[in-house]
């Protein structure tokens, strides 16, 4: 009998243990230790498509919030410009020649790959996914607990959702987003009428183009934005001479400038300005999410972090789309803010494989060894470990996509290299751009500054072994 109570107390105990790990975060402390976390990331999102960076023509007030009560990263980049292999490299932390997923479209992560929602799911937290699934693996494979998710890219209106609880697709009436942003309230009331933190991985298809390939804003928001103020970027003529010869029948450079007009100013800016559109209408249906938080007395428990799965070409270098390694296409909007953090921006080069690592370390769990990311932790809180950050980044494409060839570049604070693999069986086609004095990348010094192209080569073979490929 006494062994009997013994054993009582002992599981009432670890019950009790297991009800404050579980628990709410307590929103009346400054200090969180297992807070919520709301991740949000936008499809085909260039870094300058917000009016916090400075774009006067563009409105994104929710989004901007999150700038202005946290830290803006403005040198943020992906390891792959491209819908598929971003998000593999977000929920892992590694780069897609590791985690298997270097196409897009139905692919799967390599077995034994474990994301950041496994890995927050066995820790205690509720998991979430909302919008665009882009991964052959299901969300539940993945470690979601709550998924309503479209697949892929489709028309923007009356789309096809697989609604968290119900066991086929169906249609949904009205705007995408706002069907994603419907479903994302549900998942945010629901966990906070439960007893665990929780993380939401909210994942619009907006600004990615629906399936005719046109950003089909409401007139609303198009009547209100002028193509005639819109400019054409400095590189818009570049006639691609120090570029490989491909690009000039590649889909980026033909499908712009045959279908899309590219070559007629009119034309390009009245596809800035309904990209813009996109935008707009997007952060509209972000901002109903943000309330909801707000209502529910979560936002001084939660952590936001935002982030684009990769960057689009506006007609620079005369292009459309992604996957090369030119500055539009890769470089990414990321902002994060959480309880006691202030308005900063940093500088420092970092990447979507970084999340991961910053998402586990909110959430006090250890971090892997095999993860190729870094938590961004440090910079936000200014700490001075943060001194020893990266000073360059690997890119990598390293199957054909788009129209792409297969390529490799290596970018610093001034230089990069890539590495074009244009013709099998050829030396590969070097570009070598110096962004401090040629930031739009229109000339080649490749064959003028042997010492530093032979240095970035090897640190391209390096950083490339590094991560094991």
């Amino acid at each position: 009998m006494n062994r009997l109570v013994a054993c009582l107390f002992l599981l009432g105990c670890l019950l009790n243990h297991a009800d404050d790990v579980y628990a709410q975060p307590d929103r009346s402390s400054g200090s969180i230790e297992r807070p919520n976390i709301l991740f949000i990331f936008t499809d085909d999102h260039r870094w300058d498509s917000l009016g916090c960076t400075g774009n006067t023509l563009i409105r994104t007030p929710h989004l901007d919030t999150i700038a202005r009560d946290g830290v803006r990263f403005r040198q943020a980049f992906v390891t792959l410009s491209l819908c598929s292999p971003s998000r593999a490299a977000t929920l892992t932390g590694r780069y897609c020649s590791s985690n298997g997923v270097v196409k897009f479209g139905n692919f799967p992560l390599n077995e034994g790959e474990i994301t950041f929602a496994n890995r927050m799911s066995d820790a205690g937290y509720v998991t979430g996914v909302t919008g665009k699934w882009h991964l052959k693996n299901s969300p539940a494979e993945c470690g979601f607990e709550f998924a309503s998710t479209c697949f892929s890219n489709g028309t923007w209106y009356n789309r096809s959702f697989r609604i968290h609880g119900e066991e086929r697709n169906r249609k949904v009436d009205g705007f995408v987003d706002d069907v994603v942003a419907d479903e994302s309230i549900r998942f945010l009331n629901d966990a906070a009428a439960g007893d665990r933190p929780f993380i939401l991985w909210m994942c619009t298809q907006v600004p990615h183009m629906d399936h005719r390939h046109t950003w089909p804003a409401n007139e609303a928001v198009l009547s209100r934005l002028n193509a005639s103020e819109i400019s054409m970027p400095d590189s818009w003529q570049d006639d691609l001479s120090g570029k490989p010869d491909y690009l000039r029948h590649s889909r980026n450079y033909t499908k712009a400038q045959q279908e899309y007009g590219y070559g007629e100013s009119e034309r390009l800016s009245q596809h800035i300005r309904d990209y813009y559109a996109a935008v707009e209408q997007m952060d509209a249906s972000v901002g109903r999410v943000l309330m909801e938080l707000e209502q529910l007395g979560l936002r001084d428990s939660t952590w936001i972090i935002f982030m684009g799965d990769n960057g689009w070409l506006l007609g620079e270098h005369g292009m459309t789309s992604k996957v090369l390694p030119y500055e539009e296409s890769i470089r990414v909007p990321m902002m994060i803010c959480g309880p006691d953090t202030e308005q900063a921006e940093n500088d420092n080069l970092v990447l979507n494989i970084d999340l991961t690592a910053t998402i586990l370390e909110l959430a006090g769990i250890e971090q892997p060894d095999n993860i190729h990311g870094h938590s961004l932790l440090p910079l936000i809180k200014d700490d001075p470990s943060s001194t020893d950050w990266r000073a360059d980044f690997l890119y990598e494409a390293p199957a054909s996509q788009l129209g792409s060839q297969p390529l490799w570049a290596v970018r610093s604070d001034r230089w990069k290299l890539i590495s074009t693999l244009a013709e099998t069986g050829e030396e590969p086609f070097l570009e070598l751009y110096d962004l401090e004095n040629d930031p739009r990348e229109m000339h080649n010094v490749a064959s003028e500054n042997s010492e530093v192209v032979q240095e970035l080569n090897q640190r391209l073979s390096d950083l490339r072994s590094e991560i094991g490929e």
